[in-house]
């Protein structure tokens, strides 16, 4: 039994020593997207959308990805699903940006984004604490009708789904999205063999 705990133990210090950012950063948002900024997607109707982050400068322990479109100077957020009043935030937000184009990419997830560990490294968009637990929300996205749609996703199977903000309502989206990754093994026959050593 020690051997698998120190197995685990292993896999998990080599997943978090390689999974450290290497390509991308947040950037204060100011109204103006940057030359550098992530392109998350473009809509059929051509407008282009990126991923934002809110950092509250109030009394709440919280940081969420978000979406955020050229010409926006605000986000709307409320927690999922109903129940919340919307929030237009248009301080303390911050965009994602990359060093290089095509260093972080969207992989495909039925349902959960921990179907991509530990093949990928998923990209984080925030630190949440709940119920004395703490929760790192990834950044996730679904096109629906030719719309982007972006949000943030857990690992964390009790959270399914991928949270948005549909104009000013919040919902979730509990299947076929994607989540932002780097350093995607393409031979996933690999990785999985490396989780069944113990």
């Amino acid at each position: 039994m020690k051997v698998i705990v120190l197995c685990f133990v292993i896999l998990a210090s080599v997943y978090a020593d390689q999974c450290k950012p290497k390509y991308h950063f947040w950037r204060p948002y100011n109204g103006t997207i940057p030359t550098d900024a992530f392109l998350a997607g473009t809509d059929d109707n051509g407008r282009q959308n990126y991923v934002a982050k809110i950092v509250p400068l109030d009394k709440y322990q919280w940081t969420v990805p978000q979406q955020i479109r050229q010409n926006w100077s605000y986000i709307d957020f409320s927690w999922c699903c109903g129940g919340y009043n919307p929030v237009r935030i248009d301080k303390a937000i911050e965009i994602l940006c990359v060093d290089k184009p095509n260093t972080i990419t969207w992989e495909k997830v039925d349902r959960y984004a921990d179907e991509l560990k530990p093949r990928c490294c998923l990209v984080e968009g925030g630190i949440g604490l709940y119920d004395g637990k703490i929760y790192f929300p990834y950044i996730g996205k679904a096109v629906r009708d030719g719309i982007n749609y972006i949000g943030r996703t857990y690992v964390d199977r009790s959270w399914d789904g991928v949270h948005i903000m549909n104009g000013t309502t919040s919902t979730k989206i509990l299947s076929d999205f994607e989540v932002l990754t780097y350093d995607c093994e393409k031979n996933t026959s690999e990785a999985g063999a490396v989780l069944t050593l113990n």
